[in-house]
């Protein structure tokens, strides 16, 4: 099971990122297996994508839903589809007319997401947004059908501009709604970042986008330590 978990760190994990292997394949055992359906979309990203990494694995995918299912959201906002496995998991918990939208800069992966989709009962329930996420925000087009904020922002398109949607999605979700961010431990390397050992230019941005998130008064913060990480807000009232 690990072994489908992704790029390998950077550094040991010294027991402070992530789960170690053994405690990570125990939660994912005793947790909610994920449906079958979301099984085959993993399968066919691994067999039929060049960086199947990408993707999320089953624990974190389930957190996704669970997250999802908590909130109940009518509106959901994803900034950066890939194969659509992290889009399918957060729709399981929407609301009985809620929506999607996801943002990608990639088309060549439509017919994945064509086929796994309806399997998974969201098809419907998706909108697919082709271009840099930060030309879809700056655009508009995302209220042009709904004026409403956002409930849930899922945030793992390009880390250079992290910050940008950040501060896109403090203005655009509800009040009490959620911001999610993944990849903020960057495989261990923002611990050398935090000691002052390291100045690798990814890891120093997503370590400052850690301490932009904590200290911001808009927001009330968790970092988990799951997988790559994952940064949890919730928007707080205005």
């Amino acid at each position: 099971m690990s072994k489908r978990r992704g790029k390998p760190p950077l550094i040991p994990q010294l027991g402070a990122h992530g789960l170690d292997d053994a405690l990570h394949d125990y939660a994912t055992e005793w947790s909610a297996s994920e449906p079958e359906g979301l099984a085959a979309l993993r399968r066919a990203t691994w067999t039929q994508t060049v960086k199947p990494q990408m993707l999320c694995d089953e624990l974190q995918g389930r957190i996704l839903a669970s997250v999802s299912q908590m909130v109940r959201p009518e509106r959901v906002l994803e900034l950066g589809t890939f194969t659509g496995y992290a889009t399918a998991c957060l729709s399981e918990g929407l609301a009985e007319h809620g929506r999607i939208d996801t943002v990608d800069i990639d088309d060549e992966l439509h017919d994945l997401h064509d086929t796994h989709w309806p399997m998974l009962g969201c098809a419907g329930r998706v909108r697919r947004h082709i271009g840099k996420a930060s030309d879809v925000l700056e655009s508009g087009i995302l209220f042009q059908q709904d004026d409403r904020q956002f409930d849930l922002v899922f945030i793992d398109a390009d880390k250079a501009n992290q910050r940008i949607y950040v501060d896109w999605a403090i203005d655009h979700v509800r009040d009490g709604g959620w911001i999610l961010v993944d990849n903020v431990l960057w495989w261990g390397e923002v611990l050398r970042v935090a000691a002052g050992t390291s100045d690798d230019p990814q890891a120093v941005g997503i370590h400052e986008l850690n301490a932009y998130v904590k200290s911001h008064p808009a927001l009330d913060n968790l970092l988990l330590p799951l997988r790559d990480g994952l940064h949890m807000a919730r928007r707080m009232p205005r």
